[in-house]
């Protein structure tokens, strides 16, 4: 009997951690396989024609010397497209990123874009001694940053965004059969112009050529 009942905590725990595991359904509302030229739609940021080139499915930036950094403003090569019509608004972008940081703060990821003084990036960037994921966000010029954080020594990782109901949602995992962990969450700021949404690099060192990598760049609508 015992082990009956054992059987039967065990068999019910396992089903929730099943259940639990699920994400909500998703739909693919478009995807960048990056393979020949860019898809429509998309538009750059202060580009550098010479910086990037597309290879056989990834897309490579020269990992830019500037950033979005308060009043820096100078990050070349922002790639960036509208968001979806997405209803009710709850949608995520993604992309894999590789990328070997080494100078202080050279960074790659994603980013929220209404301006360059208002944004939510995330980023795997080099912190000091420390190579780490992170959500940060910057409100008129005000950055936010150390909130939602993570160590991470892996050249690759998978990225996300999510967006709903004012917020960002800062994900990440380390291939895509392994589940998404939450980073943390930050309110979106207010935006006067149309948002845009996409990739970005920032602090290489100016004396070193680094490439950040993007691999497949879907946007996809969560159904409640």
């Amino acid at each position: 009997m015992k082990r009956l009942i054992l059987a039967s905590v065990v068999g019910t725990l396992a089903m929730g951690m099943v259940a639990a595991g699920k994400t909500a359904e998703e739909k693919v509302l478009f995807e960048e396989a990056f393979t020949g030229e860019l898809g429509k739609g998309w538009s750059w940021v202060r580009e550098d024609g010479k910086a990037w080139r597309i290879d056989n499915g990834t897309l490579l930036i020269r990992t830019s010397t500037g950033s979005l950094w308060q009043t820096d403003n100078n990050n070349r090569n922002l790639l960036l497209r509208t968001p979806p019509e997405a209803k009710p608004q709850l949608f995520a972008f993604e992309a894999l990123v590789e990328n070997e940081p080494t100078n202080a703060f050279e960074h790659a990821g994603l980013v929220w874009y209404a301006d360059d003084d208002n944004y939510v990036a995330l980023l795997k960037e080099k912190v000091g001694e420390k190579v780490i994921v992170q959500l940060v966000s910057e409100t008129k010029g005000r950055p936010k940053v150390g909130f939602a954080e993570k160590g991470y020594q892996e050249k690759a990782v998978w990225l996300r965004i999510k967006i709903s109901d004012g917020k960002a949602w800062g994900l990440f995992r380390t291939t895509n059969k392994n589940d998404w962990q939450e980073l943390g969450q930050c309110a979106l700021p207010t935006a006067k112009d149309e948002v845009r949404k996409g990739l970005m690099t920032g602090y290489a060192a100016k004396d070193v050529e680094h490439f950040s990598r993007f691999s497949r760049f879907p946007v996809l609508q969560e159904s409640k």
